[in-house]
């Protein structure tokens, strides 16, 4: 088994990222494994507006291009500080806004806003951080450790509405959330460089023979959504699954996506 910091190129700041991408983790759990009980719970969304919120969350996903575009100048470890800013505003937001439909729609679009940032540039960071040749493994481990702060965060959860319900829990760890959110905007802020986001030309390129590809990644795209923010969503609504019971389901994705990834970077590389 290769060791971890034998992935990673000497004196590249590997270890700042994976611990920001681990708390990262960690605050995503406590987010995600309450957010479709807190939305049916307490802000009482139905499925209209379930899908309302969804279209808004992914909205900074669709202009993500767009936002890159206007701050090619950037670095990519300047990118991934601002995606933490931002992430940390959207927490705290849950944990301090009234939970009206429209603030809390708000306050997921925040969030989302900065988590789609930083997706990409984590993944720049790591490969710029990788050995030649170990590109996929270091992926790999960059998303294990993003899954053990998830899985820990969902276990959090399962254990904290087990023991004592959801009264007064739901503000409690949005608020923890948003802590966290902050250690790991420290962290990232430790992150020092200037790597480019794009080391090739930076324009906008599209090619014919990649239309199989558009489409796949299109409809990819569309099944996965509705997907991953109805399944939930009918489970609480219509099989009334606590936020425990959604916890623990996202606890099992995650250790299988934990022993998973790192082996799928290995058949990559």
């Amino acid at each position: 088994m290769t060791k971890i910091k034998e992935l990673f190129k000497e004196h590249s700041q590997f270890k700042v990222l994976l611990l920001s991408v681990l708390i990262t983790g960690l605050s995503y759990g406590l987010y995600k494994g309450m957010l479709d009980n807190f939305l049916a719970e307490v802000v009482k969304m139905g499925e209209m507006d379930r899908g309302v919120t969804e279209f808004f969350r992914e909205l900074p996903g669709i202009l993500l291009v767009f936002i890159l575009a206007a701050f090619y100048m950037l670095s990519a470890e300047s990118l991934y500080k601002a995606g933490a800013v931002i992430m940390l505003a959207g927490m705290a937001m849950h944990a301090a806004l009234p939970p009206t439909k429209v603030l809390t729609t708000l306050a997921i679009c925040m969030y989302s806003l900065g988590e789609h940032i930083q997706l990409g540039m984590k993944n720049t960071l790591a490969l710029e951080y990788a050995k030649p040749g170990r590109g996929g493994q270091v992926l790999g481990v960059q998303s294990s450790t993003g899954q053990i702060g998830t899985l820990v965060g969902y276990l959090v959860i399962m254990g904290a509405f087990s023991l004592f319900g959801k009264q007064g829990l739901y503000k409690l760890f949005f608020g923890l959330a948003a802590v966290l959110a902050a250690v790991s905007m420290v962290c990232s802020l430790k992150i020092t460089g200037k790597s480019a986001t794009d080391k090739n030309k930076r324009r906008f390129y599209f090619h014919k023979k990649y239309t199989k590809y558009y489409m796949l990644e299109l409809f990819y795209g569309a099944r996965k959504q509705i997907f991953f923010t109805f399944g939930p969503y009918v489970l609480v609504l219509f099989y009334g699954a606590s936020a425990m019971d959604i916890s623990i389901l996202f606890a099992v994705s995650s250790i299988c996506s934990y022993f998973a990834s790192p082996a799928v970077g290995r058949i990559i590389d």
